[in-house]
């Protein structure tokens, strides 16, 4: 798919900063028509900028510095973190199959499942899988690979492809960064394929993101705006991200007290 393609080819660029045209040709089998019309797409992102005879990584869309630790991140908006996890929890049914992704809000999701008698969680986050051991009506399945601290996940090869034995009916993703630009980002290389993975695996797809994450963008693209069925967030972003998400086919939902119950 060119879309597919797309990503692969922004993950090189990124990765070796600089490419020639003819380099890009050679490694991704395309001419040099498909490969301008591609760069076009990166260029709107704001991943890349062209240059005689190739193209350069901006600097801007480098990763954004993990300053502070896991735990003060959860603790930063964390009511908002938990109305988002609620209003996410509540699209779930009875024996679903579920991907929840690592990250601060969508670790809250499992607190908010008690309403169903069985629910199967698929995760790769630590913290889910703590949480999730607490809750008997949760059939949890973790999914296999090396430990990432920072963002207590999960990450290798061997997550995607155990990935690839289930069919997901939802998947709760996290992100550090949406734009109409650069499309739905994360500062993670690690992360990168397992979400993606678990997007492809997945019927329905729900981003879960606050206020903060709109109009940022960070050091990959996962995914974009048309794959997902609603965004969940705390408050309404501008017009004009409206405009496209509606263009897009994706619903905005905002996280309100009442769905917070635990």
């Amino acid at each position: 798919m060119r879309i597919s393609r797309i990503d692969e080819l922004e993950q090189y660029i990124l990765e070796h900063k600089t490419a020639s045209i003819d380099s890009l040709c050679e490694v991704f089998e395309i001419s040099k028509n498909t490969l301008r019309r591609d760069l076009e797409v990166l260029v709107s992102r704001g991943t890349v900028e062209k240059v005689y005879g190739g193209v350069i990584a901006l600097e801007s869309v480098s990763p954004i510095p993990e300053l502070i630790t896991f735990h003060e991140r959860a603790n930063q908006n964390a009511h908002k973190k938990q109305q988002i996890a609620a209003l996410a929890a509540s699209y779930v049914r009875e024996r679903d199959i579920i991907f929840i992704d690592s990250g601060t809000t969508t670790m809250n999701i499992v607190d908010y499942l008690t309403h169903l008698n069985t629910v199967t969680v698929i995760t790769n986050s630590v913290q889910v899988i703590n949480k999730a051991m607490n809750y008997a009506n949760i059939n949890l399945i973790v999914l296999p690979g090396s430990l990432k601290r920072d963002t207590a996940s999960l990450v290798g090869s061997s997550c995607v492809e155990y990935l690839e034995d289930f069919n997901i009916v939802r998947a709760f993703m996290a992100c550090t960064g949406i734009s109409t630009q650069a499309g739905i980002c994360n500062a993670s290389t690690e992360e990168y394929n397992v979400k993606k993975a678990a997007i492809k695996k997945s019927q329905k797809h729900y981003l879960l993101a606050d206020s903060s994450k709109f109009g940022r963008a960070s050091l990959m693209t996962f995914g974009d705006v048309s794959q997902f069925d609603s965004i969940l967030t705390d408050q309404m972003p501008d017009d004009a991200f409206c405009s496209y998400c509606e263009e897009q086919g994706c619903a905005i939902r905002i996280a309100t007290e009442a769905v917070v119950r635990l």
